[in-house]
């Protein structure tokens, strides 16, 4: 099965980037692109061949992968080391506002609702990237920051708690794999308070917007409905 990726945009050469670098890598083209894996003498004619041939097949993978509207950008050129670094120019420029924008977006990057910690971690990793790339990076004390920053409330026990860690422990990874622990234990401890509901209580909680009291928010009804559970 041929692999596939989202064509490059004026607007997604992030991720465009992360999912070119993999399907190279399938296709074992990767370091020729970053250059660690250089054209074989002239006398191996065998490992010579095989080179071209991959090298060929990184320029086409990439050229092929970009939108018609910016192929534009490398139709003048054949190497695919060429290919890559004027892609990143055109659509990464190291400019200063640039620099500024993903340094706000950084501290400005927050959970959304019923978004997994998962996810929000590698947002966040993201923008890290971006900077280190543009030769800005973020230190750990702040990735780590920025990770426990925005938590919603049933979260601030394992926060405090993490607040007591030693600086050798408060990094980025140690953080994520805590949370997302502790993110399992919630999950699993609000499937333990449905069962315990009463079919009565759950009938009464999500009753059809018609014959729920106008009154209620619904989000309201399931905040009082785990107060309930919790007397039980």
């Amino acid at each position: 099965m041929e692999s596939s990726i989202e064509y490059l945009e004026a607007d997604n050469y992030s991720s465009w980037r992360t999912d070119m670098k993999v399907l190279l890598m399938e296709r074992n083209c990767w370091r020729i692109v970053t250059g660690t894996e250089t054209k074989p003498e002239d006398e191996n004619y065998k490992a010579l061949r095989d080179f071209n041939s991959r090298k060929d097949k990184a320029y086409s993978t990439i050229y092929l992968n970009v939108s018609k509207a910016y192929r534009c950008v490398i139709d003048d050129i054949e190497d695919p080391v060429a290919a890559w670094k004027r892609l990143e120019e055109h659509f990464r420029p190291n400019s200063r506002a640039r620099v500024i924008g993903l340094t706000d977006d950084f501290f400005s990057c927050r959970i959304n609702p019923q978004e997994e910690i998962g996810i929000y971690a590698a947002r966040i990793r993201s923008i890290v990237d971006q900077l280190k790339d543009a030769g800005k990076p973020i230190s750990e004390w702040y990735q780590a920051f920025q990770l426990i920053r925005f938590l919603p409330p049933e979260f601030n026990g394992i926060v405090q708690y993490i607040y007591r860690w030693d600086d050798n422990e408060f990094k980025f990874d140690n953080i994520l794999q805590e949370l997302i622990a502790e993110e399992s234990r919630l999950k699993q401890s609000i499937k333990d308070q449905m069962k315990l509901v009463p079919s009565s209580l759950l009938k009464e909680t999500f009753l059809k917007p018609q014959e729920a009291n106008p009154n209620r928010h619904p989000i309201r009804r399931i905040s009082n409905l785990q107060e309930r559970i919790l007397k039980l």
